[in-house]
């Protein structure tokens, strides 16, 4: 029997980074701008999508790996909502097996802060493509080019801006 979807047209895809740099909220977003879910669920109010678990929901954070599917114009897309926290790493580790790519997701004001460097290691391990997304450009203290530089300098990644944002903190837009 043929799939459904060929494997030329699905992308598996990671979200991962350090605990609470916001990888459920942007996953949250892409479910809902992709049409996957119509309202938003927010981690402060144990209503994500990709915290199913009870304690998920309680505590606000990601314990195990979570997968969902949404679509991109003709493309399949399995995202992973990997866990931030230290003592989950072995299930980001499982999911970097599988991925096409990820998003490795890096806090404003943090920068490449412990376990944001374990993950991107494993990754390198795995040799996962990546791109990074500075999240959380509007809290006080925000430096996207310290976090580019830190991205350089910890990682030894080859970070190139391709976007650029525009003001920070309460000036952020």
């Amino acid at each position: 029997m043929p799939r459904e979807y060929s494997l030329e047209k699905t992308r598996n895809i990671g979200i991962m980074a350090h605990i609470d740099a916001g990888k459920t909220t942007t996953t949250e977003r892409i479910l809902f701008y992709t049409g996957k879910v119509h309202k938003l669920g927010e981690t402060h109010e144990g209503a994500a999508t990709m915290d199913w678990m009870e304690q998920e929901q309680e505590r606000g954070i990601t314990i195990t790996s979570a997968a969902t599917t949404a679509f991109w114009k003709d493309i399949r897309v399995n995202i992973i909502d990997t866990p931030g926290h230290v003592d989950f790493t072995v299930e980001v580790e499982r999911s970097l097996r599988v991925l096409d790519g990820s998003l490795t997701l890096f806090c404003a004001k943090g920068g490449v802060e412990p376990q944001s460097e374990t993950v991107w290691r494993q990754a390198d391990k795995y040799r996962v493509p990546r791109m990074a997304y500075v999240n959380k450009m509007d809290i006080m203290g925000a430096d996207f080019f310290r976090v580019v530089e830190m991205m350089k300098e910890r990682l030894k990644a080859n970070a190139v801006p391709i976007q650029l944002p525009v003001g920070k903190e309460s000036e952020f837009v």
